[in-house]
Parts: C-alpha cells; sequence; structure tokens
C-alpha cells in the first residue's frame, strides 16, 4: 500500500537542486501563509479591521501575501542554497581554502599621502 508521502515524493523532480528548490520553496509558501495568518490573528496595526472593513477584502490579503511569499520564500531558498556544502575532491579536500602564509613573511609597507589644500 502507497501512503500519501510516497505519492508525493515520487512526484518530486529527480534532478537534486531542483528537489532542493520545490521543497524550500513550499516551505517559504506555508511559513507566509503562517505569518499572514499570525498578522490577521494579532491585528497588527490594525489590519484585521481595515481588511475586513474594505470594500474588497480579498485583493489585499492577495497582495499581501504574495509580498510574503516572495520575501520569505526567497529567504528560505536563500539560506538552503548557502547551506550546500562544497563538493568534495578525490583527494578530500574541497579546494577553497587559500594558502596560510606564516606571519614573518608579512611585512608593513609605509604610504605617504599628499595633502592637498582645499578650495572652498
Amino acid at each position: 500500500m502507497i501512503s500519501i508521502s510516497d505519492a508525493v515524493i515520487r512526484k518530486l523532480p529527480k534532478d537534486p537542486l531542483v528537489r532542493l528548490f520545490v521543497i524550500n520553496g513550499v516551505a517559504g509558501l506555508v511559513i507566509s501563509a503562517l505569518v499572514l495568518a499570525g498578522l490577521f490573528w494579532a491585528n497588527i496595526g490594525n489590519l484585521r479591521v481595515l481588511v475586513s472593513g474594505s470594500e474588497n477584502p480579498v485583493l489585499p490579503v492577495l497582495m499581501l501575501f504574495a509580498g510574503l511569499v516572495i520575501t520569505l520564500g526567497s529567504v528560505v531558498i536563500g539560506s538552503a542554497v548557502m547551506l550546500l556544502g562544497p563538493k568534495k575532491r578525490d583527494n578530500g579536500s574541497t579546494g577553497l581554502r587559500a594558502p596560510i602564509l606564516p606571519m614573518a613573511t608579512m611585512q608593513p609597507i609605509r604610504v605617504t599621502a599628499d595633502v592637498r589644500k582645499r578650495r572652498y
């Protein structure tokens, strides 16, 4: 017997990067819906009263939800991408670290600056 989660997992893309975007995009959508519900529940800035008293309350809710989805969805997807680690090479290194120079090889260099008279 196939469960609901197995059916959902089978419909996800096979490419790992696209799968990462889809999963985190849905997570950003859910977080946006929770934030929107929290805004209306807490009535922050008298928002619930303003929206319920408007002539067409669906439009401001959709506009607010779209802005939240764009913002919070981008944050979730961006943080997931930034948390990806670099690929390991055959020798086990990632190739991202620069060689560390010993302090004895670094010497300060004196730089002179010309002071010019300001014109007002």
